[in-house]
């Protein structure tokens, strides 16, 4: 077969017309992949499920990063391995075809000579991106694929997102009144979502490596930031799953007592700032162009309470370089997904550099005034509606006494393009 198949438009490879059964098995396993989110960061969500003459004879998922893939869970799970010859599978993300922390789930299907395989979606990472497909079909394994693959590359929008752009997936998580506050004139945020909305967030919180906010929200709210039991402050971050905290605190003014700190040995935590305006160019932990020994003395005992300080450019009086924040994050760092639960400066700042990738907008049914000046968004120097950021809602839902709004970006809405 032609290897150009395999290349921008692989997604369009072999497709097919699926029938009733081979959609219902694939959304099977589409259900499966789902039970790992937040899991497999970086890895994307993957289900697989076995058919052996009509009949379901095993499934797996891909649990957790550093696991079996969804494909060797569900061949383990076969007690007999005599009934996978001649077996489909239906999954939902190319099987992978190189050596990682695992081998290459495409030998294990070769192996144990399956008859067909079905993809949901094919792998965006250039190192798989077809060559799975290639050495099934090379093995004589019959390949359709394209099956629910839209629905597939938004389950892994984080994954999708994170291989092809090079930088991580930012979800914004706003909670707002219905007039579009976020606080009172005296900045009381407290509540203005229910408590449903409020315990929803924290399985939210679950499926992101990074919470990422700036210090007005911490002087203001005092939060903890992390996922925790309820509406408990006890943490409940899973397994080994890779977890930070990221405040953004130009001045380093973020107070020793404040709730980040005192749980900084429990949670992994991150403060960019910018002493100074210094540069610390090889992204190190000291300081050593800080004359000020307040400022130090400061850095110290953060760093001894187990708080990374990391100094970078600041853009402003105020803000600092979100763009080289980022781009630590990911390459430092390897994180692939925000979840960003700021004030509108860092909202808006993010927005108008189109970095915003999805929006989670809770919307209470209360109504808080003009009085207030703590709007979702700080300035945007709109001056006609045509100019306005234009989003699609996905879905809306009621959670309590709220509406749970989930918005893309119209220019960023299919992540399989």
């Amino acid at each position: 077969m032609n290897s150009e198949i395999y290349k921008d438009d692989v997604n369009n490879f072999n497709m097919h017309d699926f029938s009733v059964e081979d959609k219902k098995y694939m959304s099977l396993a589409v259900k499966l992949a789902n039970k790992a989110r937040g899991m497999t960061n970086p890895n994307p969500l993957v289900g697989a499920v076995i058919v052996k003459n009509g009949k379901i004879i095993s499934t797996g998922y891909h649990k957790m990063i550093g696991c079996p893939h969804a494909e060797i869970e569900a061949i383990n799970a076969c007690s007999d391995k005599k009934l996978l010859k001649g077996s489909k599978m239906y999954v939902t993300i190319e099987p992978c075809s190189i050596y990682g922390i695992t081998p290459p789930c495409v030998d294990s299907i070769i192996k144990y000579k399956f008859s067909e395989v079905i993809i949901g979606s094919i792998d965006p990472n250039p190192k798989v991106n077809g060559n799975g497909i290639k050495k099934l079909l090379e093995a004589k394994i019959k390949v359709k694929a394209g099956l629910l693959k839209d629905i597939i590359a938004r389950q892994n929008e984080i994954f999708f997102k994170h291989i092809k752009a090079k930088r991580p997936f930012i979800c914004c998580k706003i909670a707002a009144s219905i007039d579009g506050k976020v606080a009172t004139k005296t900045s009381d945020s407290k509540w203005i979502t229910g408590r449903n909305s409020r315990k929803m967030v924290q399985k939210i919180r679950r499926e992101f490596e990074c919470i990422l906010t700036g210090i007005n929200t911490i002087i203001a709210d005092d939060p903890y930031l992390y996922p925790r039991e309820g509406l408990t402050v006890k943490p409940d971050i899973k397994g080994n799953k890779k977890f930070y905290r990221v405040i953004l605190d130009s001045n380093l003014r973020i107070s020793q007592d404040s709730n980040i700190v005192k749980t900084a040995r429990t949670i992994k935590t991150l403060i960019f700032t910018a002493i100074n305006g210094r540069v610390s160019k090889d992204i190190n932990y000291s300081f050593n162009n800080c004359f000020n020994n307040d400022i130090f003395l400061k850095i110290e005992t953060l760093f001894n309470k187990g708080i990374e300080i990391i100094n970078v450019k600041k853009i402003s009086s105020e803000k600092l370089d979100i763009q080289e924040i980022l781009d630590i994050l990911y390459d430092k760092y390897t994180i692939t997904s925000i979840l960003v639960e700021s004030g509108p400066v860092l909202l808006t700042e993010l927005l108008k550099k189109n970095l915003i990738d999805k929006f989670l907008i809770f919307i209470a049914p209360k109504i808080i005034g003009g009085d207030s000046n703590y709007d979702i968004f700080s300035e945007l120097n709109i001056s006609n509606a045509n100019e306005a950021t234009k989003l699609r809602f996905d879905e809306i839902k009621k959670i309590g006494g709220d509406i749970l709004i989930t918005a893309y970006p119209v220019s960023l809405y299919d992540y399989g393009v």
